[in-house]
This record gives structure tokens, sequence and C-alpha cells, in this order.
């Protein structure tokens, strides 16, 4: 089994505080082989505001200054909202240069709705309706992503994230009622060779990923990466061995990283 982490945070992004050395640290004592580093680019912040920029030579540097240790480490870029404004986000992995092994394609937030807040932010309490209307506005925009700029991301990160905080108002929702438009994203994901993501989210995330990998699988999907979204050293692989699991589970013989955003299979 090839255990990689292909959804970490350092300093860089705005909600962690770790250094990528003691990332790093962590892997190693994790039994990571391979570690991508994918800090926070987002193109709408959590109160909807643009952030239409990233600080690459910061990123640059502590990349270069990561030292040696027993694991290989990509440099990655977790770009949200890339819909919102396709021009920067183009401009903003262009100043990466040949670096840059590893995009994420995330949606955070509303787009066109609830002031482009993150969904972290949106009260689901006691109303189903919104929930829905979160789906729908999420899963509108990741059509949009896969479609019409698939060059803004390698792997399609947390297509459940608007999820978590639905559970955690006390809103169960799945994406069960939602499977044709997920299936249309998937195979079109599919279809030029890109990736699905199972985010483990730190271990808390884990068994609602097998009916959406077999959609992925039934989809011709072949591509999938596998991330903890680990932002601090404690949380570093959490879930991965049983994320590895369930792809072998659902039909898959290999987990994806990416080296110079190309993919490479690695036999489960």
């Amino acid at each position: 089994m090839y255990l990689c982490d292909s959804h970490t945070h350092t300093r860089i992004s705005f909600d962690s505080t770790a250094s990528l050395s003691d990332m790093m640290a962590a892997a190693v004592q994790a039994g990571v082989q391979e570690l991508c580093i994918t800090d926070h680019c987002d193109l709408l912040d959590g109160d909807g505001k643009p952030t239409l920029t990233f600080p690459w030579q910061e990123a640059l540097d502590q990349y270069h200054g990561r030292g040696d240790a027993p694991l290989t480490v990509r440099l990655g870029l977790e770009l949200g909202s890339a819909p919102y404004n396709p021009q920067a986000a183009r401009a903003i992995l262009a100043q990466a240069g040949e670096e840059l092994d590893f995009v994420l394609g995330s949606l955070h937030n509303w787009i066109g709705a609830q002031n482009n807040q993150d969904f972290y932010f949106t009260n689901f309490t006691a109303d189903p309706g919104l929930c829905r209307q979160a789906v729908e506005n999420a899963l509108s925009h990741t059509w949009a992503l896969v479609k019409e700029y698939p060059d803004c991301y390698d792997s399609l990160a947390h297509i459940n994230y608007p999820l978590r905080y639905m559970a955690r108002d006390g809103q169960h929702l799945t994406l069960e009622p939602f499977q044709d438009q997920v299936e249309e994203i998937f195979r079109q994901v599919a279809a030029i060779g890109h990736a699905l993501e199972v985010n483990t989210c730190r271990g808390m995330s884990l068994e609602e990923w097998l009916p959406l990998l077999r959609w992925f699988k039934d989809c011709g999907g072949e591509y999938v990466t596998v991330g903890s979204d680990a932002h601090q050293p404690e949380h570093m692989a959490l879930g991965i061995p049983e994320a590895l699991e369930l792809l072998r589970e659902a039909g898959f013989s290999h987990v994806t990283t990416y080296q110079g955003r190309r993919p490479v299979l690695h036999k489960l």
C-alpha cells in the first residue's frame, strides 16, 4: 500500500500555523511515503470578499528550504472558487511556473448567493431548503469548473464540502438526491483524465465516500487522490489507510499522486 497525503496545509494558509518542516516530520512519523502541500488560494475569502493573489514567493521559499527527509514532497495548491474569476485563477497558476506539481480544485463558497460567503459561515439549522440550495449552488459551479475551466484543477476536491456544515447544524443531507448531477460532473472529470479526491477531513469523513467512489468508477473514472486535509501536524494522514481500503472496495487498483501536474499511479 502506497501511503500518500495529497491535501495538507502549512502556515501559508490562513487557517494553519504549521511549518512545512513540522508537517514533514509528522508525515515521516505517520509512515507517509509522499506528501503534497496544498495551501489555500481562495479567490473569495470566508466573508465573500475577492482575494485574487497568492504569496508564491513565500510558498516557494518555504518549499526550497524544506531540507531532506525520507519521503517525497510535492508542491501543490488548493485553488478555491476558480469559476468566480477564471482569469485570476489562471494568472495565479502561471506564476508558479514549472515547479507546481498539483492543483486541487475546490469550492468553499456560495457564488452569486448568500454574499458569496464560505459555506462554513452559513447557519443551516432547521432549514432543509437552504441545505438543498447550498448543494445546488456548489454543484452548479463545480460543473462550471470541470466543464469550462479544466486547466484550473487536477483533482476535484471534497465534492461533499457543504454537507460538513449541514451535519454540524443538525441537518443530515447526502448527495444521493443529486446523483444525476454528480454523475454528470464525474463523467466530465473522467473524460478529460482528471481525478476525484477522497478527502478524509482529518479522519472524520470516510464511509460516505464509498458510494461516490462507485459512481465515479461507473462514470469511467480512473484517477483518485487521497488527502487528510491536515492543517496541523497531529492530523497528518488521519484516515488515509482507511481511504485506500475504500478505493480497493470500490474497484480501483491504484491511488494517484501528481508530479508536474501529471498523474502518477501507485498500486494499492
